[in-house]
């Protein structure tokens, strides 16, 4: 049984990632995704602030360095693309070391791998299933620990800890879940801890290095200027709307599948730790109300499908193939929904980016390209849209760079 599974993943990660290719959009995405291409093409990045991200923007200069002849466009969401890949075969090995079935654990990477804000990320130039991926492996390195009470895991752990801060400094989210871990098994840590808090200092003192040299501030490795008042302000009115927009966001993500969240929490065993590590990346999604507030969401997710799956184990019978729906869904509405009044909304401030389809189907591929942007940028006001106007000088460049090298 359990090859039988472990082929049927292979096949699924190998179709997965056919799927996630053909999605690639005609040009880098608007936002990170253009920053981060354009920076990657110039070579390696020292700046460590808050969104620069210090390890995967090197990652990007490497590879061009490597591979100077290949479109920097698709060389670097192929990065993301097989990133992502990696991480959902390390799901699954994560939830199987959770005693999450076989069946349950192959269903839950094909939920996750199809699931839009996963989707998406894999397929742009972004630093999230790279983050992911580390995340996972740190993860395992934990409940591995837990399991086998060896000290070596609390050292691996430890050092996945400290390239967490190098690639996202998000990951100061994991501190409650790593006190927490601490303090439960103090008995067996406390000759230990001292090296593996060292361990994890030197490599996020890498962080410090731009700092010393004067690149920017040392606040600015914690938090960007424009994001502060979605923090620290407190408004009761826009609190609900941020949590109804995030349960929105998790339903469109899981469809009904959500609803095994509830049956996995009746699993006690390790809830606690799935708790301290969930709560307060979900706590940062509800108080950093902003637009793109989804991509905050996929850390927390990996909790999510942790308890999605132990939910699935009590329904054995459930057909393997039923996560297959979410790309379904995802496609019926979009076509839906275009024809609709919403529909109409979204063609008129969001066609720039493609629309009711870039609103609500993960694939770019049939997305506008920035040429015809530019080609319309005066046209119904564009360029006073917010997000493009700011983009507009990142925009000539790439346009400059395609011609310069024939993409």
């Amino acid at each position: 049984m359990q090859n039988k599974y472990s082929s049927y993943t292979y096949i699924f990660l190998l179709i997965l990632g056919i799927i996630y290719f053909l999605s690639i959009g005609k040009d880098p995405a608007l936002g990170d995704t253009l920053g981060f291409t354009i920076q990657g093409y110039y070579g390696f990045a020292f700046e460590s602030n808050a969104t620069n991200h210090f390890l995967f923007s090197n990652v990007l200069g490497l590879a061009h360095k490597i591979l100077p002849f290949m479109n920097v466009h698709i060389l670097f969401v192929s990065i993301c693309i097989i990133s992502g890949l990696l991480a959902l075969f390390y799901l699954r090995k994560l939830l199987l070391l959770l005693e999450v079935s076989e069946k349950s654990s192959l269903m839950c990477i094909m939920l996750f791998g199809f699931s839009f804000t996963f989707w998406r990320q894999a397929v742009i130039t972004e630093v999230y299933t790279f983050y992911l991926l580390f995340v996972i492996l740190f993860l395992i390195n934990v409940f591995k620990f837990l399991k086998e009470k060896e000290i070596k895991y609390f050292y691996y752990l430890s050092i996945f800890l400290g390239i967490l801060f190098l690639i996202h400094i998000q990951t100061i989210l994991f501190g409650p879940f790593y006190c927490f871990l601490l303090f439960k098994n103090f008995k067996l840590l406390k000759k230990h801890i001292i090296y593996g808090g060292l361990i994890t200092l030197l490599l996020f003192s890498i962080l410090l290095l731009p700092v010393a040299l004067g690149r920017h501030s040392l606040v600015a490795i914690f938090t960007d200027n424009a994001y502060e008042n979605s923090l620290f302000d407190y408004d009761p009115s826009t609190l609900f709307k941020s949590i109804m927009k995030n349960l929105g966001i998790l339903g469109y993500n899981f469809l009904f599948f959500s609803v095994f969240i509830f049956l996995g929490v009746k699993n006690k065993k390790y809830l606690n730790y799935i708790l301290f590590g969930a709560l307060p990346f979900l706590f940062f999604c509800i108080k950093h109300n902003v637009s793109d507030v989804h991509v905050f969401q996929l850390v927390p997710y990996i909790f999510i499908i942790i308890l999605i799956g132990q939910g699935l184990d009590r329904f054995p019978k459930i057909p393997l193939i039923l996560p297959v729906i979410l790309p379904i869904f995802y496609f019926a509405s979009f076509k839906i929904v275009q024809k609709t009044s919403i529909g109409k909304n979204f063609e008129k401030e969001k066609g720039f980016k493609g629309g009711t389809r870039y609103m609500l189907f993960p694939p770019l591929n049939q997305n506008p390209d920035l040429n015809s942007l530019l080609k319309n940028y005066e046209k119904d006001s564009l360029y006073e849209k917010y997000g493009v106007k700011e983009m507009y000088p990142l925009i000539i460049q790439w346009e400059e760079i395609k011609k310069k090298n024939n993409y």
